[in-house]
């Protein structure tokens, strides 16, 4: 009798010890179903900080550490479709950046076949891609990604312009010459001088000098200092005066021409690989010359940029309108030369130049007040450079950086705004 009672002792404790078991498990698979949003949470926002960074990289000019950014963005598991789109479009933009030109085509392929790429995204995948494609020699194929982009996007000025180049190069001076102007059309201030300048080598080609001199002069009076347009209106002047001899006619003053009325002026740079248009500047206020002549070329930032070349011309102003009658002038600060600040500051930005030493300061004066901290404590400086025979500028500089991405970088937050900036040595 004991040992059947012992063994059917045995056997209940058996069966408790089974069903304490199973609740472990229970409790056990619970806690891991519960744990796995957790996991997938964190991951998300591990994924967005990566993706944070990337971008913040790419502001400061760290290609490669943007490029590793977004890769592990991408190896963590935690990006949505439209998040992985995004990731590899920013990612082609960083290897674009350190000239690794078949793998940002990758990317930016790999982006634009998801799918899911906002809508504001991607005409500029398609318009970075083209500028990958121009830099491998894919002419026909950068052609196409900058027809889609101003399909999907009609008011895409850089598009144009670049399609433009690549059209003149070939030699369809008429289609180049009907995009430069869609460029010109859709571009406000000083950075029209390029298409400009283009649709007069296009008019040139086709044997319309005065109408290609009347581009150029417009593109002077937007900046003094373009020497590439002053070279070839000299160059053409002889054959305009010999025209002139044989059939005088009136000359009107210069203007540009909607597109709409005349459908076959364009321009461009000469520049046509990897061409970045930069449309930045103050609401109502007028252009005059820069020119940056220092070796370190300023450079896009932004989510679609390419390749600026070396020799190319790049200008940043600000210029007030005049005084409207009855308004009396804000009075103009204190401004010290330019030798007097930032002396061990490397890096300046430079907001403008001017024929008048009092402009600049009133280009001072008047700048919003929200941009001035953007620039740091640092006076700002009024800097003489006398040009021969072009006469003496005032170029109006700010900040004061020891590195060369931290000057950048406050142009970036100044382009936010609408104000033309680029970065000088001093």
């Amino acid at each position: 009798m004991r040992r059947l009672i012992g063994a059917k002792g045995l056997g209940a404790m058996a069966r408790r010890c089974v069903v304490a078991a199973m609740l472990v498990a229970t409790f056990a698979i619970a806690l891991h179903a519960a744990s796995a949003p957790v996991r997938a949470d964190s991951a998300a926002v591990d994924a967005q900080a990566l993706m944070a960074t990337g971008v913040d990289y790419i502001d400061r000019g760290l290609y490669d550490q943007a490029a590793m950014q977004f890769s592990t963005a991408l190896d963590s598991g935690g990006l949505t479709d439209e998040g992985r789109a995004i990731a590899h479009h920013h990612r082609g933009v960083a290897f674009q950046k350190i000239g690794q030109q078949s793998a940002a085509i990758e990317d930016y392929t790999a982006a634009i076949s998801s799918g899911v790429l906002p809508e504001k995204v991607l005409p500029k995948a398609y318009y970075n891609r083209g500028i990958a494609l121009a830099n491998t020699g894919k002419l026909r194929e950068a052609e196409r990604d900058y027809l889609e982009a101003v399909r999907l996007n009609p008011a895409y000025a850089a598009a144009y312009h670049n399609l433009a180049n690549l059209e003149r190069r070939r030699g369809d001076y008429e289609g180049a010459i009907n995009h430069y102007t869609a460029a010109i059309d859709n571009m406000t201030g000083r950075d029209r001088k390029l298409p400009l300048f283009g649709r007069a080598l296009s008019l040139e080609q086709e044997g319309k000098l005065d109408l290609a001199a009347n581009d150029l002069t417009l593109a002077l009076e937007l900046d003094p200092e373009f020497e590439l347009a002053e070279i070839k209106l000299d160059a053409i002047s002889p054959q305009l005066a010999a025209a002139d001899k044989s059939e005088p006619e009136t000359v009107a003053s210069p203007r540009v021409v909607p597109a709409t009325l005349s459908p076959f002026q364009t321009a461009a740079s000469g520049q046509e690989r990897g061409q970045v248009i930069r449309v930045a500047s103050i609401g109502g206020w007028r252009t005059t010359a820069t020119r940056f002549t220092s070796e370190e070329t300023k450079r896009d930032v932004g989510a679609e940029e390419g390749k600026v070349p070396s020799d190319e011309l790049v200008t940043g102003s600000l210029r007030p309108a005049e005084t409207s009658p009855g308004k009396r002038p804000l009075p103009l600060a204190e401004i010290a030369p330019a030798s007097a600040t930032g002396e061990k500051a490397r890096y300046r930005v430079q907001l403008g130049a001017f024929r008048d030493e009092a402009l600049a300061r009133q280009a001072w004066n008047e700048l919003p007040t929200d941009a001035k901290p953007v620039l740091g404590p640092t006076a700002p400086a009024i800097q003489r450079a006398d040009l021969g025979v072009k006469g003496v500028f005032y170029r109006l500089q700010a900040g004061a950086f020891a590195e060369i991405a931290d000057a950048r970088s406050v142009c970036k937050q100044l382009e936010r705004r609408q104000i033309a900036c680029f970065v000088v040595e001093g």
